[in-house]
């Protein structure tokens, strides 16, 4: 079966039967993977020992393995949200949604600059930028392109109808992004994953890590701040959107040491 009808069925099994039940569906649909894909289960445990060993603690075999499992499982039910939620209203955000610290957005956008909301493959980061909209801000989120044309539609089409504006990487993506942060808009970018082949490293959890430049240049070039902000699933499947204190370019100086704030 190809990845679009991979996808194509994920999207039937999460928008058909009763929410409860189409998280089932993803948790199953996970274990299987966990279970099948070896290398991708011995890198996030490998991950997760260079997490623990920053912070001193030696973990064992099984909490490894069941921590990788639940990786695993978070990211079934992430397609589930993806393909479930069309569309994200105000009143579902009031329901599912707690918010902390929304003040450190409003602060950034008081200053008329825009924002380079950065955030990672962490909790739900689709859902984020849906829930952003919901509650009425206008957000533009860079995407990487999936190579299969079909694939990509079926995506592009599922985050605009959330009322996210999708900006392609690629050429015209960083003055596309910068005119919208000169109008004082919003920027989100994923900022744990490098895409350009480029061997820049810098110091994340004790090693050497190849961490995206590109937001911390937005900033550094317009003038922006960067806020850190994560959509967080909670045990009863509701979320916590969380920001972090805005960082200030001006106040850091350089775009490494932008880099350096956000890692």
């Amino acid at each position: 079966m190809s990845e679009y009808w991979k996808y194509r069925l994920a999207a039937f099994l999460s928008r058909l039967p009763p929410e409860r039940m189409a998280y089932w569906f993803g948790l199953r649909i996970a274990d299987r993977h966990y279970r099948r894909n070896h290398a991708g289960r011995e890198a996030i445990i490998s991950n997760l020992r260079t997490i623990y060993a920053a912070r001193g603690v030696v973990p064992a075999d099984e909490a490894l393995q069941g921590h990788a499992r639940k990786c695993f499982q978070y990211f079934g039910k992430y397609l589930v949200d993806f393909f479930r939620f069309a569309r994200v209203t105000p009143d579902e955000v009031k329901r599912r949604v707690s918010l902390e610290h929304r003040e450190y957005l409003d602060q950034c956008l008081a200053l008329g600059r825009g924002a380079v909301l950065v955030t990672a493959h962490f909790g739900n980061w689709e859902l984020g930028g849906a829930v952003m909209a919901a509650m009425g801000y206008k957000i533009s989120a860079m995407v990487l392109p999936e190579r299969m044309q079909k694939l990509n539609r079926m995506f592009q089409r599922q985050r605009e109808s959330r009322g996210v504006h999708v900006i392609p990487v690629g050429r015209a993506a960083v003055l596309n992004a910068v005119r919208l942060l000169k109008q004082g808009e919003i920027v989100a970018l994923l900022g744990d994953r490098d895409f350009t082949g480029k061997n820049d490293r810098v110091e994340f959890f004790g090693r050497k890590a190849r961490i995206p430049r590109g937001p911390a240049w937005l900033s550094f070039k317009t003038g922006t701040p960067i806020l850190m902000v994560f959509l967080i699933r909670q045990v009863d499947d509701s979320f916590l959107l969380r920001f972090h204190p805005p960082i200030l370019p001006e106040e850091e100086g350089s775009v490494d040491a932008l880099r350096g704030r956000i890692c």
